[in-house]
């Protein structure tokens, strides 16, 4: 299993790489190590909301898994099961 990455550490990979991408679509941004305390906190809140969406992503997948693995399938070409 992955383990989520930090909060500090996820903050500053998404706010570079959103940072890059807006650059690349003509638009300037601050570098992470440029921050001012508000613009770092918004950043970690930013990833505290990636964190829980992806936390719910998680649950929902292994919710899904576990609903159709009581339901095994057939090999193609078999023939359907009586149930």
């Amino acid at each position: 299993m992955t383990t989520m990455p930090g909060l500090l550490s996820l903050a500053r990979h998404y706010y570079e790489t959103r940072r890059e991408v807006l650059a690349a679509a003509g638009a300037q941004t601050t570098p992470w190590y440029r921050l001012t305390a508000d613009e770092l906190g918004v950043a970690v809140a930013e990833a505290r909301i990636i964190l829980e969406a992806v936390r719910r992503a998680n649950e929902e997948h292994a919710v899904l898994l576990d609903g159709i693995s009581g339901y095994p399938l057939a090999p193609v070409g078999s023939p359907p099961s009586q149930v």
